[in-house]
């Protein structure tokens, strides 16, 4: 694999397979035991009852993690990612002059465990890490990480974003002149090899979200230099209905849930002061809700959203929430004070099984590990 591929920051999206567990181990041999002989009321012929009486210690349960824990040491690193299985973080280094730069991963299983290099190629993963895109010169390139084949896709060295079926990519191409809410975005769709490429839609000072599933793309913008608002739309690719979910002139922080039933977003600075605040949403048009905290958010799963509020005081160590929209609740899933969490300029990446948070300390500028609560 070529380790001179590099161009692309790397996104959340970035994986790795590798799965390391803890084992416990068993002693095969058998234990060793007490024969105590036990004669029962007597009778004219006493029959002894023998009962044997294990006399071996069991084994200790494994000490338990604590609720958060240091990752890597040295200052190391920043924008970290998780692997699939949720087994390991990862994160761009070069952990020494001699090393190659790629993206490194840590075992959260092992107490402290040793970064590895785990990728060598820095580009753009796919779900299941057997496609990845990275330019070249002024090219884009996907690469089968199997077989090393690999394609030139039609869109001037832009970032493309895999389907979640990996069957597909998707780009924008952005005016780079004149002011941003007068931006054209026009954004494409092909086939992985960057066969069958054709424009999906045009924007104004907006663009493309993301894959909501297999079939739907979410975008944002001006439908055109008339209109002063921006629009969030899902489009169905199969059977070109475009649902618009929301119109305000700033909508920010699109997030998708996994699986796209959801959208997390929110809208500042309306005249209408009461749209001002963060909103999840069904991504079929239904069932907007207003939230009432402010601050950082991301999707544990495909309906709950994790989120932490602003503080107080910046003495005060960050707590993590929890709100379902199944029941409309929220709960704390962190304790402030087992896990006196500090996060450094909003670097917190949740695991895909919606049991860890990882972050980096505003103190030490480390990786650390979070347990939530389930």
């Amino acid at each position: 694999m070529n380790t001179d591929k590099h161009g692309w920051v790397v996104l959340g999206v970035l994986c790795v397979f590798a799965v390391f567990s803890f084992v416990t181990a068993c002693d095969a041999r058998r234990p060793e035991q007490n024969v105590v002989t036990v004669v029962a009321t007597p009778t004219n012929d006493p029959t002894p009852v023998v009962i044997i009486i294990p006399t071996d210690t069991p084994a200790p349960s494994p000490t338990p993690m604590p609720p958060i824990r240091q990752l890597t040491a040295g200052g190391c690193c920043v924008q970290p990612f998780w692997s699939p299985d949720s087994q390991q973080v990862m994160f761009i280094d070069r952990p020494a002059p001699d090393a190659p730069v790629g993206i490194y991963a840590v075992d959260v299983g092992e107490p402290s465990g040793q970064a590895f290099l785990a990728l060598d190629v820095l580009g753009l993963y796919s779900r299941d890490l057997s496609l990845v895109a990275y330019p070249a010169g002024r090219e884009t390139f996907v690469e089968e990480l199997g077989s090393g084949e690999r394609w030139v896709i039609p869109n001037q060295g832009q970032a493309v974003v895999f389907s979640p079926d990996n069957k597909r990519v998707a780009w924008e191409i952005e005016d780079i002149d004149g002011p941003f809410d007068q931006r054209r975005s026009d954004i494409y769709l092909a086939r992985y090899t960057g066969e069958d490429a054709v424009r999906v839609t045009t924007v104004y000072g907006g663009g493309l979200n993301g894959w909501l599933d297999e079939r739907r793309l979410l975008f944002s913008g001006r439908p055109s230099l008339d209109v002063r608002e921006r629009t969030l739309t899902a489009l169905d690719l199969t059977t070109n209905v475009a649902v618009d979910l929301v119109t305000a002139e700033r909508i920010a922080g699109v997030t998708p849930s996994p699986g796209g039933e959801w959208v997390a977003y929110f809208i500042s600075f309306d005249e209408d002061s009461a749209r001002n605040a963060i909103w999840v949403q069904r991504t079929d048009g239904s069932d907007a809700r207003r939230l009432d905290f402010w601050g950082a958010y991301q999707w544990r799963d495909g309906t709950r959203l994790l989120y932490i509020p602003m503080r107080e005081s910046p003495d005060e160590p960050f707590v993590i929430w929890e709100y379902d929209t199944a029941s409309g609740r929220s709960r704390r899933v962190t304790d402030p004070a087992a896990a006196p969490i500090q996060i450094a300029n909003g670097d917190w990446k949740v695991s895909p099984d919606g049991r860890y948070v990882v972050y980096v300390d505003s103190a030490d500028r480390n990786l650390w590990l979070a347990e939530l609560q389930p």
